[in-house]
């Protein structure tokens, strides 16, 4: 309200109300940034594991992590309509839905148990007036038919086979939405995996230094390492972690160092000022000539 701040339950919010997230709060609900600009990190809905600028009239998303700057953000739907929250709901909907073998079974397992039950209390009479069975005789072999033919056996020989396979996936790490889910696995014949560190640790790595002609490869990794370790953005991280821990360099200090979110940063080592970054920042086309466009074929 105007400059006066107030804690409230999401419950309470309503659409069109100014909210503000400061570096390390989640994003309340969805809204539209109003103030401010910073980085969020989307990898619990998106998936995407680089944090993500978000300007002035950008979208934001519930349950987001706001990495680095203050923001204010407009409300624009109410807490049980975020995109968080339906993702919530879809897969409390897989979880609830049956296998295929699961459904098969309960189409005949309640004419299936009054059939056993009949044709048991049947065995507990007719043999001993037909056959000629003593009573101790009928009685057991009765049972063993019940047991043999156990309608309970049957019906409860699904659920308990996917609930146990789920937990024993869910201690290694593995995780199913479903029975159903479980139950498709074999009739799988090609599995796609997605960016979101399913088959990786998720991370940026450097694998290609390109430098030109007339330029020292160690010298240039110092410098730029030595000015990318001010900055806590996870490209940069990388580029200082494979510098120190793979080349085994040795890093300065830079005499002065800007950051420029959502673009990269302006350093100052040894007199020289250095631009890293998009190649907007660095100068587009300089970018796409270098070394003969190689930056179009990688």
């Amino acid at each position: 309200i105007g400059d006066q701040e107030e804690i409230v339950s999401i419950s309470d919010l309503q659409i069109g109300d100014l909210l503000l997230v400061k570096p390390g709060e989640r994003v309340p609900s969805d809204g539209i940034v109003v103030s401010g600009q910073t980085t969020i990190d989307q990898a619990a809905i998106t998936g995407e594991s680089v944090p993500v600028l978000k300007q002035l009239d950008d979208e934001v998303f519930a349950g987001t992590v706001n990495v680095k700057g203050a923001i204010t953000i407009k409300m624009t739907k109410p807490s049980a309509e975020t995109l968080f929250q339906k993702i919530i709901q879809l897969v409390q909907t897989a979880q609830s839905e049956k296998s295929p073998s699961q459904l098969f079974i309960e189409r005949f397992e309640g004419t299936y148990v009054k059939i056993v039950l009949s044709v048991v209390a049947v065995m507990l009479f007719l043999p001993h007036y037909v056959l000629g069975w003593s009573w101790t005789e009928t009685f057991y072999r009765a049972m063993i038919l019940l047991v043999v033919a156990s309608p309970c056996a049957l019906v409860a020989s699904i659920t308990p086979a996917s609930l146990s396979a789920i937990s024993n996936g869910a201690k290694k790490g593995i995780l199913f939405k479903g029975g159903v889910h479980l139950e498709r696995l074999s009739h799988l014949s090609a599995i796609a995996f997605d960016k979101t560190g399913t088959l990786t640790k998720g991370k940026p790595e450097v694998t290609n230094v390109i430098v030109r002609s007339d330029m020292n490869e160690q010298e240039f990794l110092i410098k730029i390492a030595s000015i990318e370790r001010q900055s806590n953005h996870p490209l940069a991280q990388s580029i200082v972690d494979f510098v120190k821990n793979k080349q085994e360099l040795t890093l300065v200090q830079p005499d002065s160092l800007e950051d420029v979110p959502g673009y990269g940063v302006i350093g100052s080592l040894q007199g020289d000022t250095w631009k890293i970054g998009k190649a907007d920042f660095v100068g587009k086309e300089d970018a796409a000539e270098f070394e003969n466009g190689i930056s179009s074929t990688l």
